[in-house]
């Protein structure tokens, strides 16, 4: 019968866990026995005994879930020390971003396993289902991150850039209003897309390297959040172009993950999240749902569990094909 596990987090402050206790009961009453590393959803307040009332059973150490289990469900890529870990029997489900990261790509190539990433899924509407629910606390988060590292009171004089208009740069948006904002301006290569979006008072502009400057120079927090279905990230913001910004601007880098979108972005952490050039602040943290752990681990929990389920009872539908990035070494 095939095992699924749920090890604990060890990317660096990724405190969320893969499946809730929620989910993991509904696992075992369908018949599937789940191994949870102890104390894997304790950051997102879920305790082993949570686990254990839901069916689970409860091992020491991520040695034991790998070797157990076959469908390994994850929040975040496996880290240098899940490498010898991994194996043909296994099938890995998580976020992986490959683009930005060849020596996993070719970790997880050299292990033999399957990898399902949740980043490349799409649905029959062409959407990303997971990466959505992720990426809208991204950007709500990661505009809050920038008001806090402002500190201001006149909202009124802060100019607001949000680069791309996905869910993350929607998010960004309206958490931006909610919390007054009033100069918020947004650039996409799709301008028809955010049009209408000036009707409910944003400025819309169409991407271009003129437009793009033009707005660096006035703004004082750019959101960048721009998204390549399985590529890098394009750097579209260069030196000259970081150091036209005003003194303790601030670039949240959503795109971080895929490599980053300007050219002095390289991953951060949630506990020293500023890279700073010139007079430019640039945040890189490539987990920010991190930051609220409970919540987000209940949206990703909640969005995968169908895929969990189809892929435990080896149901590969189109959406799971379209997950999967490597499947027997290739």
């Amino acid at each position: 019968m095939l095992i699924i596990g749920i090890p604990k987090e060890i990317k660096d402050n990724e405190n969320r866990v893969s499946i809730t206790p929620n989910e993991v009961s509904k696992l075992t009453s369908e018949g599937f026995k789940v191994y949870v590393q102890t104390n894997a959803g304790i950051n997102a307040y879920f305790t082993d005994n949570d686990y254990i009332n839901s069916g689970a059973i409860i091992c020491d150490t991520i040695e034991e879930v790998y070797k157990y289990a076959n469908l390994i469900v994850k929040v975040k890529e496996p880290q240098k020390y899940e490498y010898d870990l991994i194996n043909s029997s296994h099938t890995i489900f998580t976020f992986f971003h490959f683009a930005s990261n060849l020596n996993l790509m070719k970790a997880m190539q050299k292990s033999g396993a399957t990898c399902i990433a949740y980043e490349t899924i799409i649905n029959q509407e062409g959407r990303f289902p997971i990466l959505a629910e992720m990426s809208k606390i991204a950007g709500e988060e990661g505009l809050i991150a920038a008001n806090k590292f402002r500190c201001v009171y006149d909202l009124s004089d802060e100019v607001i850039t949000i680069i791309g208009v996905g869910n993350v740069g929607l998010a960004s948006a309206y958490k931006a209003k909610d919390l007054g904002y009033k100069n918020i301006n947004l650039i996409d290569k799709n301008f028809y897309k955010i049009k209408g979006l000036k009707e409910e008072g944003f400025n819309v502009y169409e991407f271009s390297n003129l437009n793009l400057i033009y707005l660096l120079k006035i703004s004082n927090i750019i959101i960048g959040s721009i998204y390549n279905n399985g590529e890098k990230a394009n750097k579209l913001i260069c030196d000259d172009m970081l150091k036209l910004m005003s003194e303790r601007s601030i670039i949240i880098d959503v795109a971080i993950d895929q490599g980053g979108m300007t050219s002095q972005s390289k991953p951060t952490s949630i506990l020293e999240p500023i890279i700073k050039f010139h007079n430019t602040n640039i945040y890189c943290v490539p987990n920010i749902p991190s930051v609220v752990p409970f919540k987000a681990t209940q949206r990703l929990s909640s969005v995968i569990y169908p895929y969990v389920i189809d892929i435990a009872n080896k149901k590969i539908t189109d959406e799971i094909s379209s997950g999967i990035n490597i499947r027997d070494g290739l």
